[in-house]
């Protein structure tokens, strides 16, 4: 059963933004959208179809840290009235269905605000989405702060997302324009914005991630959903910079801009380990992964003790032990060097224990 808030309009909304989500992730197509403002908490981008002015408007922030958690305000659309605002982020469920909740945000210096929002199905990729619908774009949008630290939203008491984000008045003056039918022709593409801060392509390195530390033993994967798997790319000028760094035996307290753009994160697909870096150029890059795995241990505890006699002389004591299995964690980081030879080409990569090789650190 539909559950009530949940319209035709609604759902036709639903399908709208997952479309959206996915074509966006790629950069070059044509619904990629283009950045209205980049700061140090992530990145505004602005999609504005085209030959539907004031439709299919939408205001995306993409954060910069480590969960890569997204959150974008959708417009009305030529098929649907509705507007919304949507999150992405690994921590949020994806039911086969749509699921009305009711969600609590948190943010600071604010008592915690209750609404209805719904858990949206099949989006794919790794983690959900969580929509949140409004009457008014333009009135919500004029409610929200331009900068907000560490806002979190919790559904069933558990924390499924949070975004810290800044430059929401300029996403905020694009998105007004866009409703208003005024073309944004400022601001770079998605692709363009990239390549300032890292390598930019047409390849593809692809494979899957996993520990496995005996030959019989089972084969561990890291979380889905997680950022276990990492690279570097290997230019002449990285290699320098970290000559000079060893040499030093300290790392820097900050890392150059052109050093940084060097070091890419990626997020596990799925159960098996899988992990994905598009629109990379040719060129030798270290994979890296680093996650926790499970080993089984063995425990023992003298509980009891027997002392034996022969006759009424004392030989010796025999040791009652209690003995048990338990699960423990343990790090494991290991790499693998690997090279693209021309640009559009894909290489399929299995990054596993057998492949180790240390850089920075070594377990």
């Amino acid at each position: 059963m539909t559950p009530r808030f949940l319209t035709p309009a609604l759902l036709v909304l639903l399908a709208a933004t997952g479309s959206f989500t996915a074509k966006s992730a790629t950069p070059g197509t044509e619904d990629e959208g283009r950045l209205i403002t980049r700061n140090a908490d992530g990145a505004w981008f602005l999609q504005q179809p085209e030959g539907s002015p004031g439709k299919g408007c939408v205001a995306r922030f993409t954060s910069a840290k480590k969960e890569r958690a997204e959150m974008a305000l959708v417009g009305p659309s030529a098929k649907s009235s509705t507007a919304a605002i949507l999150m992405h982020g690994p921590r949020i469920a994806t039911p086969p269905s749509a699921q009305e909740v009711s969600i609590e945000v948190q943010q600071e210096s604010l008592p915690p605000a209750t609404m209805r929002g719904a858990l949206m199905p099949g989006a794919g990729g790794a983690g959900g989405f969580l929509m949140v619908p409004v009457g008014d774009l333009k009135q919500t949008m004029a409610s929200m702060r331009p900068r907000e630290t560490n806002m979190k939203v919790r559904v069933g008491g558990v924390d499924v997302f949070g975004l810290s984000y800044d430059g929401l008045d300029q996403a905020r003056s694009a998105m007004l324009d866009c409703l208003a039918g005024k073309r944004f022709t400022g601001g770079k593409s998605l692709a363009e914005a990239t390549a300032e801060i890292r390598p930019v392509g047409t390849s593809t390195i692809t494979g899957t991630a996993f520990f496995k530390g005996a030959v019989l033993a089972r084969k561990q994967y890291p979380p889905k959903g997680s950022q276990a798997v990492g690279l570097i790319w290997m230019t002449d000028e990285f290699k320098q910079w970290f000559e000079t760094v060893k040499q030093s035996q300290k790392m820097p307290d900050a890392i150059p801009e052109r050093i940084a753009r060097h070091f890419m994160v990626t997020t596990i697909l799925d159960d098996q380990g899988s992990f994905r870096f598009t629109n990379m150029p040719a060129g030798e890059y270290l994979l890296i992964a680093d996650f926790s795995y499970k080993e089984t241990v063995t425990r023992s505890e003298v509980v009891g003790r027997t002392d034996v006699y022969a006759g009424n002389q004392y030989i010796g004591s025999n040791d009652h032990l209690s003995v048990w299995f338990e699960d423990v964690k343990k790090p494991a980081t290991f790499s693998k060097t690997v090279h693209i030879r021309k640009d559009g080409e894909t290489l399929q990569v299995t990054l596993d224990k057998s492949m180790l090789g240390c850089f920075f650190v070594c377990r």
